[in-house]
């Protein structure tokens, strides 16, 4: 199940997030892979986000998800983009989301103390190497210091020490250079492409399609 960002803004990097969601649809499903697709609200650009947002979204996975409870075939993986991953991260919360096997969350930054009540496998954290949060001091003046800036070789951490699970779930952080905020280009010159990459992180047996043998047309006859 895929939980999308919902809007993509300058800073993110060139590209589109629901053609990135797409592509990896189209991969996922060419394997044999039962895909769903979470219709999330979209928000403007440059608007903080609200607690009420969050919980909208979380709504929405858990609609789909016990909806699409019975013809579900195999585990069950959610993959969340941005607010899309703080929504699949409510919904591990609750403990109405047993068929979860597995969660990728997708430039989340995980700001406090939050519990995985979900028996989880394993959880991933992705981020692009651009991207990059700022913190600012409480009490300083926003004329005179800038915010201390990090990337996600450090933050990534910080995120996986304040993530609390009920079980042991594996916990990996992956960070992919030049992508940006949701895995969009961010440098010049060729970068890696996610798709495959978040492909594999949610267990789905993608098997490539064989291309078709070719037939050799019949030799044609010559009237006489």
């Amino acid at each position: 199940m895929l939980a999308g960002p919902g809007t993509v803004s300058a800073y993110d990097g060139v590209g589109r997030d629901d053609l990135l969601l797409a592509g990896l649809t189209r991969h996922l499903v060419s394997g044999g892979a039962q895909v769903l697709q979470c219709d999330m609200p979209a928000r403007h650009t440059g608007v903080p986000s609200e607690e009420a947002d969050v919980a909208a979204r979380a709504e929405r996975l858990e609609h789909l998800l016990r909806t699409y409870a019975h013809p579900a075939s195999g585990p069950v993986s959610l993959l969340g983009f941005s607010l899309g991953g703080h929504a699949v991260l409510r919904l591990l919360g609750s403990t109405r989301s047993r068929l979860v096997d597995r969660a990728v969350l997708v430039g989340t930054v995980v700001d406090e103390k939050t519990f995985v009540n979900v028996p989880i496998t394993s959880l991933d954290l992705v981020y692009g190497s651009r991207d990059l949060i700022g913190y600012q001091a409480a009490d300083a003046p926003a004329n005179e210091l800038p915010p201390l800036t990090y990337g996600p070789d450090v933050y990534g951490k910080w995120c996986a020490s304040r993530l609390i699970c009920r079980n042991e779930p594996t916990i990996r952080i992956h960070v992919l250079k030049g992508l940006g905020h949701t895995l969009h280009p961010c440098v010049a010159g060729p970068v890696m492409d996610p798709v495959p990459f978040l492909a594999a992180l949610t267990g789905a047996q993608v098997v490539p399609r064989r291309p078709k043998p070719h037939r050799p047309s019949a030799p044609s006859r010559s009237g006489g």
